[in-house]
């Protein structure tokens, strides 16, 4: 009987052509030669050359079907069904793997059951910066602290994620968070090691354009559709306590039309010029906290596109994690157009 794999990276991506070289060269050079290793790439529908430049590497390529509704749980669900290894790490094809994570985290997977989602620091820089300078010196002592979810690159162990449940794939965005919050609910811990994991090349600074960007490919739409998955499994409570503050811009559009309603019915304008007040006091305190109108106006629109998300997000049908709207998750690999069929997992 063969022996398991010891560790499955798993790398998503969308026309990657001007990062995944660098992404698996640092992957290659990062797994420590002790392990046995696997690598999938795992790629939502790549217009460019991204597909001929993972070709000249070892890894094993999944393509995701273009009709299909993709998004990062989406890459990653199908890519963990492919990994056979006792860990699986998943990684964004933007970001260059740094050297000594990797062996730390299995190194304190195998020392401690009860933690089974490790992280580490991630360094953002922009797109177009070069390589920087990075170190994870000082020893190999494995220095941790507990977090409630860990972010786009991290280490499972594999045997939660087919106890908790895998990643969701019809959740657009808020999904780490999610998946984190079912692990712990299975009794275990999830941790982020003090010592540099990746280098995030696709960093883009808050402006008005960023945020325009993330709501044309609907990132503010997993909050509520998070919501609407937990409404019936228990985990609603522990949700909204850990992420209720995106229902806050709710409560205001609440008081705002309350406010409205009383102006209306007493015929006074009071009422609806005190919460006018009120709102703008709120936005002049945090333009001179931040000393820039610019940030505060930044911050109003933010918080509106959140509402807005939350809101499409909770109306949208919660498809049970294995089901597509266009049917099954459909996947080609190693450039199969008509792939394994993907098996079965249950999600909670």
């Amino acid at each position: 009987m063969s022996k398991a794999t010891d560790i499955s990276i798993v790398i998503i991506g969308k026309n990657a052509e001007w990062s995944i070289a660098r992404l698996l060269e640092s992957v290659v050079a990062c797994v420590p030669p002790n392990l046995t290793s696997e690598i999938i790439y795992v790629d939502s529908a790549s217009t460019d050359r991204t597909l001929e430049v993972v070709g000249r590497h070892p890894a094993r390529i999944v393509r995701l079907a273009a009709d299909q509704k993709l998004c990062a749980s989406a890459g990653r669900f199908v890519g963990s069904q492919y990994a056979t290894g006792q860990y699986v790490v998943f990684l964004d094809s933007d970001m260059e793997l740094l050297d000594g994570w990797l062996e730390r985290s299995i190194r304190l997977l195998r020392r401690r059951p009860d933690i089974a989602v490790v992280s580490g620091i991630q360094v953002d820089t922009g797109v177009g910066a070069g390589d920087q300078e990075s170190s994870n010196s000082g020893g190999l002592e494995d220095s941790f602290a507990e977090v409630r979810f860990a972010g786009s690159a991290a280490m499972f162990r594999r045997e939660v994620l087919d106890i908790a449940g895998t990643w969701n794939p019809h959740i657009v965005s808020d999904e780490e968070p999610e998946l984190c919050l079912r692990i712990r609910r299975a009794g275990y811990r999830i941790v982020q090691l003090e010592c540099q994991s990746v280098r995030h090349f696709g960093y883009a600074p808050p402006t008005f354009t960023s945020l325009l960007s993330r709501r044309r490919r609907r990132l503010f739409v997993g909050y509520g559709q998070v919501i609407r998955y937990h409404l019936r499994t228990g985990l609603l409570a522990a949700y909204m306590r850990e992420r209720g503050w995106v229902l806050a811009p709710a409560l205001v559009v609440i008081v705002g039309l309350g406010a409205l309603v009383i102006t209306v019915l007493s015929r006074s304008p009071n009422w609806l010029a005190g919460f006018l007040v009120v709102v703008l006091l709120v936005v002049a305190a945090d333009a001179l906290r931040s000393r820039s109108i610019y940030k505060a106006m930044f911050h109003v629109l933010h918080r509106v596109l959140i509402l807005e998300g939350t809101v499409r997000g909770f109306l949208q049908r919660p498809y049970p994690p294995n089901e597509c709207p266009h049917g099954a998750w459909r996947a080609g690999a190693d450039s199969d157009p008509g792939g394994p069929a993907l098996p079965a997992q249950h999600n909670a």
